[in-house]
């Protein structure tokens, strides 16, 4: 199979949370997550990354969450292989290797970038989301 043409289209936010009390409180501990979930429109041959990232207490409190698309258009995302699932209406594609971890690799830099633009002014003003993290939603996409 040729090499796949990507081109990032566009990041756009979809909503930000901020809880000051929280942020504010250093006896709470935040600890940061992140998730995502790949959308397709085949016609289009855009994929697009919509990823959740935020930090979030032991007991499931909110501290901040950032919500952001991340799109790319993928020459001839059609003509991968990939299994169509009618009841979900989803595809699962067979990408090349390597493909998703640069592209996750690029979405969680992102992440890093938008999050902590977010957080200045608090006490995670200065804390970004972990080194290599990113590895851990490769993992997470693989077992999917």
């Amino acid at each position: 199979m040729n090499e796949l043409k990507v081109s990032l289209k566009r990041i756009a936010e979809d909503g930000f949370t901020r809880n000051d009390e929280i942020l504010a409180d250093e006896s709470k501990t935040l600890i940061p997550q992140m998730g995502f979930e790949l959308l397709s429109d085949i016609n289009k041959n855009m994929l697009t990354i919509v990823a959740h990232v935020g930090y979030v207490t032991p007991a499931k409190e909110v501290g901040a969450a950032l919500r952001f698309r991340f799109s790319l258009e993928v020459d001839s995302l059609s003509n991968l292989e990939y299994v169509t699932n009618p009841q979900k209406g989803s595809h699962q594609y067979k990408f090349p290797n390597g493909f998703i971890e640069a592209v996750l690799t690029d979405v969680y830099a992102t992440a890093r970038i938008l999050i902590a633009q977010k957080l200045r002014g608090t006490r995670l003003e200065n804390i970004y989301l972990p080194f290599g993290g990113a590895g851990s939603l490769v993992r997470m996409m693989q077992k999917k």
